[in-house]
């Protein structure tokens, strides 16, 4: 880099420090600050700026305290979508200091900042969505979290993510998906790319597999599913567990229904659901309030009628599903035009 600052090769030099902030050995002790005070603070002005804000962003991390680290980035005067950067990193160590009530502000602020600008550029979206979810985060309020956490995950390139946050983001958003009473779209997550990192934990691999459980609506897999105290603990209500399975497992029957027939049993609900009867009408009239189906219950028939199932993101295994019903709708198509042409040859 010594080389590239002699030369005035500005370009080149702030290219190398962005590569240079992935190695995470740097990003432990005080590296980066280290290298900023002795080297970088002597051309920082000539480097492109949202290049150096991807640097200092790291680098505010090696400064002590969360106050220390506020009063190193307040000493920058940048344009308008670098200093916004800036200024919400600024508000998420605020926020470490417990100051919630003058975040919420700032969140706020920040938002309609950025609506004002033309083309944003995607660091100012994940840091503003780094900020938001850290709030709600913090608040508890697992459904807030876990939208602007995809917003997040949806700016933010996968490789600009340290393993040990990946691990740890995608642990919380799971916990969040499991614990909301409000949440089930659980293939969303498991599509995303950092949860390959929760798979391979050793440490929390359990919570992937949960949710791969309650991904394809297994009532019997989570019965039988081994929890110690720690899993326990980190659950607060197994009731709303014991409810979202069965909720999904409804979703899952539903799905596997064809379209131009989605009509389920009692019976066959209270098979996958591993509910008495008494209780299936009580679980369809949860599903529907929630407004995850549509349909209409046939108290006589013991039946249910569906006109409609939430959209969920597809898996591999969905995916399979939906080529089989096509499969089935050809061959019924077929014998429908084979039957027009044997009319057809009869008037001839």
């Amino acid at each position: 880099m010594r080389v590239y600052h002699e030369s005035k090769l500005w370009k080149q030099l702030s290219d190398q420090l962005l590569i240079y902030i992935k190695d995470p050995q740097v990003n432990q002790g005080t590296h980066l600050k280290d290298l900023f005070e002795g080297f970088v603070k002597k051309f920082y002005q000539e480097i492109d700026e949202m290049k150096l804000v991807r640097f200092l962003i790291k680098a505010a991390e090696q400064y002590g305290d969360f106050q220390s680290r506020i009063d190193f980035l307040k000493q920058f005067k940048l344009d308008e979508q670098p200093q916004l950067v800036i200024d919400i990193l600024i508000a998420f160590f605020k926020l470490q200091l417990g100051k919630l009530q003058e975040v919420d502000e700032l969140l706020k602020q920040y938002k309609q900042a950025s609506e004002k600008i033309q083309e944003v550029d995607p660091l100012v979206y994940s840091m503003l969505y780094y900020l938001a979810y850290n709030f709600y985060k913090i608040k508890n309020v697992y459904e807030e979290f876990y939208v602007n956490a995809l917003q997040y995950l949806a700016y933010t390139n996968d490789q600009d993510m340290l393993q040990e946050q990946k691990v740890q983001l995608s642990y919380e958003m799971a916990l969040a998906v499991l614990i909301s009473p409000n949440i089930y779209n659980f293939s969303e997550l498991l599509q995303q790319p950092v949860l390959v990192s929760l798979k391979e934990s050793a440490q929390y691999n359990w919570v992937y597999q949960l949710l791969d459980i309650f991904n394809r609506g297994s009532v019997r897999e989570l019965n039988s599913f081994q929890w110690n105290e720690e899993r326990k603990g980190v659950i607060p209500n197994f009731q709303i567990l014991n409810e979202k399975i069965r909720i999904m497992a409804f979703l899952e029957l539903a799905f596997s229904l064809p379209k131009n027939n989605r009509v389920c049993t009692f019976e066959e609900l209270a098979q996958v659901s591993e509910l008495p009867l008494s209780d299936i009408e009580r679980l369809v009239m949860r599903t529907i309030s929630k407004g995850l189906v549509k349909g209409r219950i046939n108290q006589v028939k013991q039946t249910i009628t569906i006109s409609y199932v939430v959209p969920r993101v597809l898996t591999m295994d969905k995916i399979e599903i939906i080529n089989k019903k096509f499969g089935n709708w050809e061959k019924s198509l077929n014998v429908f035009l084979k039957e027009v042409e044997d009319v057809r040859k009869t008037f001839n």
